[in-house]
């Protein structure tokens, strides 16, 4: 696990049938039974127009709330285990289940913003993970919120269960009922004492302190974010330019996607090699820029109000950096949204297994993701 990196990591125990396999292209993995405002989704490198009730939830979409937009999920795929995935305003996930090893994994990876989840009692062997770039969580079927403003600090709070919250150095604390969790950069876990009654009044005052932080150092936060980004986008740009040099393979997949049908086991072998390697170097990056990314752009909403203005360590300043980075925008998350289309595609016909860029599998190769 890399120092100062912490991901969101719920982990369920539960026994799925060995007849479970890969979640195919299209499979319908639940739904939105909630919408108001401006809600967005993201599927296969495309942003899907006119989003409402009833909107189905695909494997590798990513949900995306506005400031004044709200929605709630029901996952009931087979696959996972059953829950609702309330998303506040503001807020952007990515949702994937994929196999790791002989368990089923759910993914919900928290970019920023907030999300309650409310899992169904668990049996087994199977995992669910909700991850973001700020802490670690080990969960036993329960109702929890995660919040991640753009501070970079995390807020674990329990209603039912118990949230077990890991730091990059091993070092525990449980959210449950009565204690929540919270974590500010740079800091380590602390368990804060909260009465269950309380607990709404605690997160929205929390919310609140912490956002009227930011606007007090916003420029601090800012110029921090500008130089991970300085140095995340250059990696970034420099593994898709590779990833893009398998376009032939990349457009057989998609074409093959469409018509619903796979190469065969010889074409596939090979197309995999010539991918997984790519595939695997992009999504550890892109799990990392993307929450530096995102938080950059809420920033920028801080600065247009006038919050944070000046310059960055490298003497530009904040105002000509928020014009380049808006001008760029629209292919950077063209460019994100194209690396989960092909994860969805290689997933598809590698039994279900795909790199996900989280940091338990820092340790592992683009080989350990690979199905002869």
């Amino acid at each position: 696990m890399r120092t100062g990196t912490f991901v969101v990591l719920c982990t369920l125990a539960l026994l799925l049938g060995t007849t479970a396999g890969p979640i195919g292209a299209a499979e319908k993995l639940g739904g939105i039974t909630y919408l108001e405002g401006d809600v967005s989704l993201i599927r296969d490198g495309e942003e899907i127009d006119g989003v409402q009730i009833g909107q189905d939830l695909q494997n590798f979409d990513v949900v995306r709330t506005g400031p004044d937009g709200l929605a709630e999920i029901a996952v009931s795929t087979p696959k996972a285990p059953k829950m609702t995935v309330k998303v506040s305003r503001g807020t952007q996930f990515s949702f994937e289940i994929s196999r790791l090893g002989a368990r089923q994994q759910t993914s919900v990876g928290l970019i920023g913003g907030t999300v309650s989840l409310k899992v169904a009692k668990l049996t087994g062997s199977q995992a669910v993970n909700l991850k973001s770039d700020a802490a670690a969580m080990g969960v036993r079927g329960t109702q929890f919120t995660v919040t991640s403003p753009p501070t970079g600090d995390i807020l674990v709070t329990c209603d039912e269960g118990e949230v077990v919250c890991t730091d990059d150095g091993g070092r525990e604390l449980t959210a449950i009922p009565g204690t929540v969790v919270e974590k500010r950069p740079g800091e380590l876990f602390r368990a804060v004492p909260v009465a269950v009654s309380s607990l709404e009044t605690f997160r929205r005052d929390w919310n609140a302190e912490r956002i009227d932080a930011l606007r007090t150092n916003a420029l601090r936060a800012i110029r921090n974010h500008a130089i991970l980004y300085a140095a995340l986008s250059r990696e970034f740009d420099r593994n898709y330019a590779e990833l893009m040099k398998q376009q032939a393979v990349m457009s057989k997949w998609k074409n093959e996607d469409s018509r619903g049908k796979l190469g065969s086991a010889m074409e596939l072998m090979k197309e995999k090699k010539d991918i997984v390697r790519h595939l695997f170097a992009l999504r550890k990056t892109l799990f990392r820029f993307e929450r530096v990314y995102y938080r950059l752009l809420e920033l920028k909403d801080y600065h247009d109000q006038g919050f944070g203005r000046g310059t960055l360590e490298s003497g530009e300043s904040t105002t000509v950096f928020f014009q380049k980075l808006e001008r760029e925008k629209g292919d950077m998350l063209r460019k994100m949204a194209t690396i989960r289309y092909v994860a969805k595609l290689y997933a598809l016909r590698n039994n279900g297994r795909v790199p996900t860029g989280a940091f338990d599998e820092s340790e592992e190769s683009a080989e350990d993701f690979f199905d002869q």
